[in-house]
Parts: structure tokens; C-alpha cells; sequence
């Protein structure tokens, strides 16, 4: 006997999972480059200051800007070679994309050794470092003053810092006759920014928030200090 189930009629528009894929992939691309971390991505001007970071002076001859790291520290010489060389416009701006080098700090990271004995991180297998900006001859390697982070709308001295997970760095001691601690807490990995902060019983160094006006304030060494 004949069946008489019916057939099910055929689409004229046969489903491709295989070409909807390609089709969505095409679409993506089409679409704007989209940062895995956006706020690590750093826009800042060269701004040349004496020593109370406030007074501008000239500009030492033509430089170049180098971005290593101290890792496992917040002080002392970088332990990384340079990971960025930014290009200076007419105005002493540039840009760093953080995003780029992650991959070669994380494979740089280290154990905590401070070289103050006073301060600590916990938990102790945290892996830290400070992205810290050199400023150099255009033709050599001879540093042509100290360079830091400075937010000018408040006049702080900033650290930017690197965790790989969330940690703090803590310690204490005496400073100018007052109180100095460090309460360095990230809640996450991922950068930091970090400040002095003064109070009425004591100076704290603690996260603030990303600044309004960030600039790379370099201080001209004197002729001598380069060659010491």
C-alpha cells in the first residue's frame, strides 16, 4: 500500500549555518576595534618642570621616551627591557597601548623583593610591577632628567602599578618626621594608579582614581647628573 505521509516541502532558501557564520565574522570586522581593556590604552604630554614639578622650563634637547618596568618592586632600576618607544608630536603627546605589551609582562613578572624591608604584599604569590617611564638622549641612552606621572589638576605624583590578581601592598614607617604608610590595595588584576596622600596624622600611599590631566612631567638633569 502506498504511503501517504506527505513530504515535507523543500525551502526554497536552504539554511547554511556554515555561511551565516562567515556572514556575522564579515559583519564583526566591519564594526569598530574593540580593546580588551580600553582604560589601558594611555594618553598623555610631555611637560618639562624644575623640581617642585610646578615650574615650567625650557626643554632639554631632542629625547626619546622608553617604558620598562620594575617588577616585584616600587622603587629601584627597571628589570624589563624598554616595551614601548612612543612617537612625540609637535606637542610632546603620545599614546601607549598596554593591551600590546601584556602578554611579555606577564612572562616578566616576579616574587615580591622589595628593597624597603618595611613593606609587604599579601597574598605573598602576587606578582606586581610599576610601568616606569624613562626619558632619553634621541641618540643615546644617557637619561636627560626624571620622569613621572603627574596628574596637573591636582599636582600628584602618580605610580602607575600592574597586578595579576587582587592584592595588597602594605608597610610603615617615618618620613619627614611624619607618619608614612603604604595601603596599596587593587581589587582586581589589572592597573592601578597610585598617590601620596596627605592627612592630618600621617601620609598614605593609596589608589586614586584615574586622572583628569595626565602628563609625563620630566625634570632636565643637570649637565653633571647624566654622566653619574
Amino acid at each position: 500500500m502506498p504511503s501517504t505521509k506527505r513530504s515535507r516541502p523543500r525551502s526554497s532558501h536552504p539554511e547554511r549555518p556554515g555561511a551565516l557564520a562567515a556572514l556575522l565574522l564579515a559583519l564583526a570586522a566591519c564594526g569598530p576595534r574593540v580593546e580588551p581593556h580600553p582604560d589601558w590604552v594611555i594618553r598623555a604630554q610631555v611637560v618639562f618642570v624644575a623640581a617642585d614639578l610646578r615650574t615650567p622650563v625650557p626643554a632639554p634637547a631632542a629625547l626619546r621616551l622608553q617604558f620598562p618596568y620594575i617588577c616585584g618592586d616600587l622603587y629601584g632600576a627597571p628589570s624589563t627591557g624598554d616595551f614601548l618607544q612612543p612617537a612625540l608630536d609637535a606637542q610632546g603627546r603620545f599614546e601607549i597601548d598596554l593591551n600590546r605589551t601584556h602578554p611579555g609582562l606577564l612572562k616578566s613578572l616576579e616574587p615580591a623583593d622589595f628593597s624597603l624591608p618595611y613593606l609587604q604584599v599579601q597574598p605573598p604569590d602576587a606578582r606586581f610591577a610599576r610601568l616606569a617611564p624613562l626619558a632619553v638622549q634621541a641618540d643615546g641612552i644617557e637619561p636627560v632628567g626624571r620622569a613621572q606621572w603627574l596628574d596637573a589638576a591636582t599636582g600628584q605624583p602618580l605610580l602607575l602599578l600592574f597586578f595579576d590578581r587582587p592584592a595588597l601592598i602594605s608597610g610603615s614607617t617615618q618620613a619627614s618626621g611624619r607618619p608614612l604608610r603604604y595601603e596599596i590595595r587593587a581589587g582586581a588584576a589589572g592597573y592601578v594608579w597610585v598617590a601620596r596622600q596627605r592627612r592630618e596624622a600621617e601620609d598614605v600611599f593609596a589608589v586614586v582614581g584615574r586622572p583628569s590631566q595626565l602628563v609625563l612631567a620630566v625634570t632636565p638633569a643637570a649637565p653633571d647628573d647624566t654622566h653619574k
